[in-house]
């Protein structure tokens, strides 16, 4: 056998499909644990953004944060999804707060797997932010949002 060619099926990542801009029409949330151990956030994006061609469903480990749209607009809301690892429940702790330390938000929630949040950001001011969500099963997740 020709270990080169059966190298070649066993690839996790296949760099001819990576588009870094490549818009997923699929806005939907149903995060996909790659071949690689890194966790996106739906088919589309592993394969067509990443170039991953291997997936199981869910996260691959601890918790996944995503947020959707981001940059966000003057008067427009976001989703935050937030999702474990598959069968783990605990408690979660989100924060969004500015770049001097300031709180704008948080949500302590209890015993969840997977959870969407809207949360209407008309009140804040344009600038950056970070999202900060932390769980109860020693897992911790940080992204910076804009809003113009």
């Amino acid at each position: 056998m020709n270990l080169n060619v059966f190298g070649q099926f066993n690839n996790c990542v296949n760099p001819a499909r990576i588009q870094p801009f490549y818009q997923c029409n699929d806005a939907f949330y149903n995060p996909v644990c790659g071949c690689n151990n890194v966790t996106y956030r739906n088919q589309c994006e592993a394969l067509n953004v990443y170039g991953v061609e291997n997936w199981l469903s869910g996260v691959c480990s601890g918790i996944h944060l995503d947020i959707y749209p981001n940059p966000v607009g003057p008067a427009s809301q976001i989703s935050i999804n937030v999702s474990h690892s598959e069968f783990i429940n605990g408690n979660l702790d989100i924060k969004i707060i500015d770049l001097y330390g300031k709180v704008w938000y948080q949500n302590i929630l209890n015993n969840v797997n997977r959870i969407n949040l809207q949360i209407d950001l008309s009140a804040l001011r344009t600038g950056i932010y970070m999202v900060f969500v932390t769980s109860s099963v020693r897992a911790f997740q940080v992204k910076k949002i804009s809003k113009y």
